[in-house]
């Protein structure tokens, strides 16, 4: 039994965080370089387990050593790896190489596309849904559609993490209970009337979703929920590297309603989490436990002492090779 599934691609990540991002024909000394397990809704159960939910994912890695490495890197954050499965041997994973720079509060990413077949609706375990209260997607694939379908007829909430804007993305709104888009995508569908942005979100709530979220980097959240629109500040925290915060975003969010909190509570608890994340390098290092994300809420301060020791985890775990 698990509480949420999700369904999505993983990644090998390299984490790359410097000062600066050197331009022309210079370098540059890197604040960090590590490995860590990568992807949206991958990322997303990662953050659910820490904070205490039973999360699992469906997926297919590849047979080689970066599927070794994402399969290591899931249990080690306590998300179940049952039911994803293998592709041959000679078969890869998606791989990135996320740069994060200090002085700008950016980042960009390099992306080597695995070998390795997505899964297809064939592939789907609808038993493992059902055996969960909520199932977070990432894409329109055929397989996200089945299975989102499959989880409404059962009574299983479908939670959405809308990227970049993509027409499949679009197309997929009425499956979707719990609707959360980045910035990137909200300005894609809108664009050219990005400014009204209640009257938007009403209209991605007309096309299905129950609940509709656009999250805003620095600027916070804003959503319409329960027939009333609201806007959510960001949270003030010094930040090291933004990489992974809306999928930390997405899998704190699913955590809070687990936890039976309201939508705008849960959109402030994500909020929270995805701050504290931001205070360290990649999607992972930075997830705080419930512990550190109460005492966070409650005065500001961040529990260290968890997170260092991920850090020192994923730093061995590169020099090891």
């Amino acid at each position: 039994m698990v509480d949420v599934v999700g369904l999505g691609t993983p990644f090998m990540d390299q984490l790359v965080n410097v000062p600066r991002v050197p331009r022309g024909n210079s370098g540059i000394g890197a604040d960090e370089i590590f490995h860590q397990g990568g992807g949206n809704v991958a990322t997303a159960m990662a953050a659910a387990a820490r904070l205490g939910a039973k999360a699992g994912m469906l997926a297919r890695v590849g047979g080689d050593a970066t599927g070794d490495f994402i399969l290591k890197d899931f249990a080690y954050n306590g998300v179940d790896t049952s039911h994803i499965l293998r592709g041959g041997p000679e078969t890869t994973s998606p791989y990135s190489i996320a740069i994060s720079e200090v002085e700008l509060a950016t980042r960009m990413f390099i992306i080597k596309r695995g070998t390795v077949e997505p899964l297809g609706p064939e592939d789907v375990d609808y038993e493992y849904i059902s055996s969960a209260k909520i199932l977070h997607l990432e894409n329109g694939t055929p397989a996200s559609i089945a299975a989102a379908k499959y989880a409404r007829e059962k009574g299983i909430k479908v939670t959405f993490d809308a990227g970049g804007f993509t027409e499949d993305r679009r197309l997929f709104i009425p499956y979707v209970d719990v609707f959360i888009a980045s910035e990137l995508f909200y300005n894609g569908m809108f664009k050219g009337k990005e400014g009204n942005m209640r009257a938007n979100c009403e209209e991605l709530h007309r096309a299905g979703p129950e609940v509709v979220w656009i999250t805003c980097g620095p600027r916070g959240c804003m959503g319409l929920a329960e027939g009333k629109f609201y806007e959510v500040p960001p949270v003030d925290v010094k930040v090291k590297d933004t990489t992974g915060a809306g999928d930390v975003f997405h899998g704190a969010y699913i955590a809070a309603m687990l936890e039976g909190l309201s939508p705008a509570e849960c959109a402030g608890y994500a909020s929270a989490v995805s701050a504290i994340k931001c205070m360290f390098v990649g999607g992972r290092t930075g997830l705080p436990n419930r512990e550190t994300l109460e005492r966070f809420m409650k005065d500001g301060t961040v529990l260290t002492d968890e997170i260092e020791e991920r850090l020192a985890y994923y730093r061995r775990s590169f020099l090891a090779g």
